[in-house]
């Protein structure tokens, strides 16, 4: 299964979790709001006072997102990035009860925290001082527990052609650590525009792939990450 979501930037905007975590691993964390009715200008509002006063630190960020497509249209995702094992035993009562007084009367939550592992070597043009990209757009899938090396192979290898062929944007992909099926995984592709301002080549996807990896590979490895996803 696959789904496609786009959202757009409102601003770089916690709480813990349970079950023990890799040392060694870069965790995210999503979550999910929506606006009481006639209360989203209030809820953006208090959110952004929160996010200064609690998230301003390199260790503690909160970027928010307003998805504009899909079943989830309307709803805020909330991310907070490059967390580490260490993170989880910050004591975040204070920050949690700000948010339960002064931001929880305006919206309410869309679904459960939760924490994903990112995977590293599926990073695509990313340059970690950064500042967010404008726009996201995401992509869920549910993969087959023996179907992981194809899925994986598919998506290092599409990697490379992206770096080549779309400069301007980047992308990172992560798996579900808690919070939900375990064999889902997450591809967000960052932009600033929506007009296409890389370079035109006078290839195609398919025959930079093939360049790069031997005759014939995107057939046969499409149609085995195509067969990946339940």
């Amino acid at each position: 299964m696959k789904k496609l979501l786009l959202f757009t930037l409102l601003s770089a905007f916690a709480f813990t979790a349970f079950a023990q975590r890799n040392a060694k691993v870069e965790y995210w964390n999503t979550f999910h709001y929506k606006a009481k009715d006639g209360m989203e200008q209030e809820f953006l509002k208090a959110a952004a006072i929160k996010t200064k006063k609690f998230n301003s630190d390199s260790t503690n960020l909160i970027v928010t997102y307003r998805i504009t497509t899909g079943d989830k249209s309307g709803v805020y995702e909330r991310i907070m990035p490059f967390q580490t094992s260490k993170s989880y035993d910050r004591d975040a009562s204070k920050e949690g009860k700000y948010w339960n007084d002064n931001v929880s009367p305006y919206a309410k939550p869309d679904g459960g925290k939760q924490v994903w592992e990112r995977l590293e070597w599926a990073d695509v043009n990313v340059k970690p001082n950064d500042p967010p990209y404008k726009h996201l757009s995401k992509t869920t899938f549910i993969i087959k527990p023996t179907h992981r090396n194809h899925f994986g192979r598919w998506v290092e290898r599409i990697g490379k052609v992206f770096a080549k062929r779309m400069p301007d944007a980047s992308r990172i992909v992560m798996k579900l650590h808690s919070g939900g099926q375990r064999n889902m995984y997450v591809s967000y592709i960052g932009f600033n525009e929506f007009e296409n301002n890389n370079p035109e080549l006078e290839t195609t996807w398919e025959e930079d792939y093939n360049e790069m990896f031997g005759w014939d590979t995107w057939a046969t490895d499409l149609k085995l990450y195509n067969e990946s996803k339940e």
